[in-house]
């Protein structure tokens, strides 16, 4: 396909605009992949270079999806319905096993691709497990394909089901090999997977990594009650006392999920600026139970969003609100612009880019989601976040640009031939299921 034009301005748009997200109807302005102004509309036809009509659309700071797993190839979560999350995991990398280079360049592909036509522009890939040559390799050429940002959260897991386990040596080695010019720095996490699949001191380990290399931290911790008993019996400790004296908390770390988490361990997040990304939706799914997201929030902790194998952000964000207001039975508990920005500039926090993206102002990276606000699933639209929040799905998405390329035009990738990729889908991914076991007849192809 031709590469991706270039906008240079987004005109009579009504745009959510700052810290605040507030509604304005504005032309967005771009030059070199930047937002350059934001200010009020002027006619249409009054500069040269490609201009967006924004009449009838809303403009949305680019999504981040700050925790992904993009090998989603099965039927996804229902591979192992009716379990939670230590059933599934066995379920999971059983499956992950007779995956290859192929399969995890596709679903890297169709996953980073999925994420852009849904208004995520950054998508984190907690990437394992690495059990055959040349995964690594294949994931990032299918980052590359999508359009989108791919921030590469390298997964090292060296227990406990051997055919999907490596070495630390190994992990190491493959991790130093990536950071000498094949994953740029500013976008590759040293990412052990959990105390289930990597031991106390290999977290050290990786904090002396990551220091070495200039990287960030990244983990699943405080998931479940038995893994929480995992970290008592081998360190003495609770999950975030023990990776603060394993010297794994600092501020580039990112803690995903964190559910069971006391008082104190919210205040040694804070303490240390390390970032927590919650998964509404998976947690549900998972019956995983509640993040204390409103304490986290109230506390000072950067809270994050991740799709983690689900939807869209759109769902994580309604979702979000609404299982702390039942929970809590108090409607308030997270608020609308919390939401926003934990789907958004809280994002970019966590993976270090807050200065970069995340937010609709002068300055910052063109990453913007345009959509659709003229339908009649979201009328009357009286109220613009009301309308993002509650009445819109991914299929209102028009438009998505990425450091001001227009990445996906009219619902559709710039990028990427969509019915040639559908194509190699279902070439690819009846192969991988009859190696699981999966009964092909159940999945309708063309």
């Amino acid at each position: 396909m031709e590469p991706a034009s270039t906008v240079d301005r987004i005109a009579n748009v009504t745009a959510f605009v700052g810290q605040n997200f507030e509604p304005a109807r504005v032309d967005v302005r771009l030059a070199g992949g930047r937002i350059v102004d934001v200010g009020e509309p002027g006619p249409l036809g009054d500069a040269e270079g490609v201009t967006i009509d924004g009449t009838d659309m809303l403009a949305f700071p680019g999504m981040v999806d700050s925790h992904d797993h993009l090998r989603n190839l099965t039927p996804g979560l229902a591979v192992a319905e009716g379990l939670t999350i230590d059933g599934f995991l066995k379920v999971w990398w059983a499956n992950g096993a007779k995956m290859g280079p192929d399969e995890y360049r596709l679903g890297a592909l169709l996953g980073s691709l999925q994420r852009l036509r849904t208004g995520i522009t950054t998508v984190v890939d907690h990437c394992y497990t690495f059990h055959a040559p040349g995964l690594d390799e294949a994931s990032i050429a299918g980052y590359v394909g999508s359009g989108a940002r791919w921030i590469y959260a390298r997964g090292i897991m060296t227990r406990p089901y051997q055919p999907v386990c490596e070495t630390w040596d190994v992990a190491e080695a493959k991790i130093r090999e990536l950071a000498d010019g094949v994953v740029p720095r500013d976008r590759l996490f040293v990412a052990p997977v959990s105390i289930r699949q990597a031991t106390p001191d290999e977290f050290t380990r990786s904090r002396s990594l990551a220091d070495d290399l200039g990287v960030g931290l990244y983990t699943h911790v405080a998931e479940t009650a038995a893994e929480v008993e995992t970290w008592k019996q081998e360190t003495g400790e609770t999950p975030i006392r023990a990776l603060d004296r394993l010297g794994f908390l600092t501020d580039r770390t990112v803690l995903v999920h964190c559910v069971i988490l006391d008082d104190g361990e919210i205040e040694l997040i804070a303490d240390r600026q390390a970032h927590v990304i919650h998964c509404p939706t998976n947690h549900m799914k998972l019956a995983k139970g509640f993040t204390r997201v409103p304490d986290l929030l109230t506390a000072g902790v950067n809270v994050a969003m991740g799709v983690d194998m689900m939807a869209d952000m759109f769902v994580e964000m309604r979702t979000e609100i609404g299982m702390h207001a039942a929970h809590r039975l108090d409607p308030n508990a997270v608020g609308k612009v919390d939401a926003f920005r934990m789907a958004t500039h809280a994002g970019a926090r966590a993976i270090g880019w807050g200065d970069r993206t995340g937010l609709i102002e002068p300055g910052r990276l063109a990453d913007v989601v345009l959509i659709d606000a003229r339908s009649v699933l979201q009328a009357p639209l009286i109220d613009p976040a009301y309308a993002v929040l509650y009445a819109t799905d991914p299929g209102m998405v028009r438009h998505v640009l990425v450091e001001g390329r227009w990445v996906v035009r009219d619902g559709r990738s710039t990028m990427v031939d969509e019915e040639s990729l559908l194509a190699e889908v279902e070439d690819v991914v009846p192969r991988y299921l009859n190696r699981i076991g999966h009964p092909e007849a159940l999945w309708p192809r063309a």
